[in-house]
């Protein structure tokens, strides 16, 4: 048993079930190993939202970097519920700002992950408010994208994010 299949349980339950399911036990049965297991890596509901979050970024950093993603639009793409693997991790990425939104320490390092991500788009040439619109404009469409089936997914994207990036892109 890896803490990374304990991480998957944790991804499994908060995609499928939402937080309120999330617990010590329905992460064991997810894993499919002891709750005491699980209980040894993570104590609290937050520190598995935590880890699972971490879990699901390092996934998406890992799928941005294996699609070569070399356009702002690539790496957007990464970000957008479009197939299964993304909308799992915009599921838990909800759950995580929901956490967040009354977690105080949940909140603090949502910030801090915000302002990396920020930071990002600016080192790609964006302005600080370009950045702030982006990220604003991506959290927005992927919660919009989750209430829509998949494939009426594409068509909000190319609405909304597409023309969004390309007159930042042709503005720099």
């Amino acid at each position: 048993m890896s803490v990374t299949h304990l991480l998957d349980g944790v991804l499994t339950v908060l995609a499928e079930q939402g937080v309120g399911a999330l617990s010590v036990r329905s992460v064991a049965a997810a894993a499919g190993v002891s709750p005491a297991q699980v209980q040894y890596y993570y104590r609290t509901k937050s520190e598995l939202v935590r880890a699972g979050f971490d879990h699901a970024g390092e996934q998406f950093l890992a799928d941005a970097a294996a699609a070569q993603a070399t356009t702002l639009m690539d790496f957007v793409g990464q970000w957008l519920p479009v197939d299964d693997r993304r909308e799992r991790r915009a599921r838990v990425w909800l759950a995580y700002a929901a956490m967040a939104a009354i977690n105080p320490l949940l909140a603090v390092t949502s910030a801090q992950l915000d302002q990396q991500l920020r930071r990002w788009f600016i080192d790609q040439g964006l302005s600080d408010v370009e950045a702030s619109q982006l990220f604003a404009l991506i959290d927005g469409v992927t919660v919009q994208c989750l209430m829509l089936p998949q494939p009426e997914r594409q068509s909000l994207i190319e609405r909304t994010v597409l023309p969004f990036v390309s007159g930042l892109q042709a503005d720099h």
